[in-house]
């Protein structure tokens, strides 16, 4: 009895502590940054992290509580957020994005589909099942992140 509870808390401990990884095409396109490339999304407790190779390159941006990477060098999200795309976005912007969530303030949700849609001035916000596009024309920010068919 006693294995067979050991073996019980060995599978709900490993299981608990996974790490999803999705194949994925992303393009993050903003004044002070422009990557756009095929890559994986992990994801794990705490923390989202998106690892793309452009042109054989590893690129990491890193997502965990309250601060964002860019291959190693970390900063506040509210910060992050401020410098790279502007001051009038949340800092949770990018778990909304990722979780494919709605983005407080930023319009009506019109459910279409399998997912929705958010508009407000010059945003766009689209969310379906297999990705998410942002876009806002006024300041030139590309957010598309597409979930790719794993292979096997």
């Amino acid at each position: 009895m006693k294995k067979i509870v050991l073996f019980f808390i060995g599978v709900l401990f490993f299981a608990g502590c996974s790490v999803k990884t999705t194949p994925v095409y992303v393009t993050f396109k903003s004044p002070k940054l422009k990557i756009s490339d095929q890559g994986f999304l992990k994801e794990g407790p705490g923390y989202k992290e998106f690892e793309l190779y452009k042109g054989g390159v590893g690129y990491k941006l890193t997502l965990k509580n309250s601060v964002v990477c860019i291959n190693g060098q970390c900063m506040d999200k509210g910060k992050f957020i401020k410098e790279y795309l502007g001051e009038e976005y949340p800092s949770d912007f990018f778990d909304k994005v990722i979780e494919g969530k709605p983005i407080e303030n930023f319009g009506k949700i019109i459910r279409k589909g399998d997912g929705f849609v958010q508009k407000k001035g010059n945003i766009l916000y689209s969310v379906k099942k297999n990705g998410v596009l942002f876009k806002d024309k006024s300041k030139n920010i590309i957010l598309l992140i597409k979930k790719l068919k794993e292979r096997g």
